[in-house]
């Protein structure tokens, strides 16, 4: 099977030492660093349209997570503690750290993100400010679980069961699926850059991937739940915090923003008028939201 470099233009590959396992990423630009952390089923490649505007005004590290595109797979565990997100911020600590950066920006999206606010509780003194992208907090999809989210989030549920019922399931048709997965999030109409869609179809179709994903999203009932609720009213978010939603998604009608506070005090954040995707859907709104968070002089 043949996975892409996964390139962007401007941008220098590198593979770098983790939390036990080696991280491939790409970093470039110039500025203070930005740590961007991408969601399933995806890789780096949705930073794609959205680096080049940032790439002026930071030094951007862009990571596959552990598990995901072109960085190791490691075996899982029975607790599936190596998927776990404070296991995965331990990667990325690690990552800036052999780039020579002691504290940075982050701004995750859906899996990404829950590794990103998870790496500012666990080390507020690293994390300078976070940028959230389209999600709720992990123990407060749990425990809001309904019918609607079922229907909507279906994949939560299938993705957490035990091995190897989603592996066989999914691997029997892994690019149907992945299709599947990002045109039902997507904003109506709206279609992929092919070469990022590439990456994210051919990445996801390795077994190994396919397997790894799924371990994240086990560690998301396990270990991330019980991680957030032991954290609940204890601990919260140090700094300053900007919260991007879809417009169109239904997170929106779980209050994004009042869920969030209860998490991270200085908070601020709006919706984009496009799908989940929001990286690959709006990369300038992105793009521009973010600079005007992390960088007080605007586009």
């Amino acid at each position: 099977m043949t996975i892409s470099a996964g390139l962007i233009d401007g941008f220098e590959r590198r593979r770098l030492p983790g939390a036990g396992v080696e991280i491939d990423l790409l970093v470039g630009g110039s500025g203070p660093p930005l740590l961007l952390l991408h969601g399933y089923p995806q890789t780096r490649m949705m930073w794609k349209a959205v680096a080049p505007l940032l790439a002026g005004r930071f030094t951007l590290v862009m990571p596959d997570l552990r598990g995901y595109g072109r960085s190791d797979k490691p075996a899982d565990d029975p607790n599936h503690d190596n998927y776990s997100k404070r296991v995965m911020a331990t990667d990325q600590i690690a990552v800036m750290a052999a780039l020579g950066f002691s504290s940075f920006f982050v701004a995750g999206h859906d899996r990404g993100g829950r590794v990103a606010y998870r790496l500012a509780l666990d080390h507020p003194q690293t994390v300078k400010r976070l940028a959230l992208l389209d999600i709720l907090p992990t123990g407060d999809m749990w425990a809001n679980a309904d019918a609607a989210s079922a229907m909507t989030y279906y994949h939560w549920y299938l993705l957490a069961q035990p091995a190897p019922i989603p592996e066989r399931l999914i691997g029997a048709d892994p690019r149907y699926y992945c299709t599947t997965m990002l045109q039902r999030l997507a904003g109506a109409g709206f279609a992929f850059d092919p070469e990022c869609i590439e990456d994210y179809l051919s990445c996801f179709a390795d077994p190994a991937s396919l397997h790894a994903t799924c371990e994240d999203y086990r560690a998301g009932w396990g270990p991330d739940r019980r991680h957030d609720e032991a954290d609940r009213g204890i601990r919260t978010i140090a700094v300053p915090t900007l919260l991007l939603w879809s417009a169109i998604n239904s997170i929106t009608r779980s209050g994004p923003l009042d869920a969030w506070r209860r998490w991270a005090p200085d908070l601020r954040g709006h919706g984009l008028d496009c799908g989940h995707f929001i990286g690959d859907e709006d990369p300038a709104g992105v793009a521009r939201a973010l600079t005007d968070f992390f960088d007080e002089r605007p586009l």
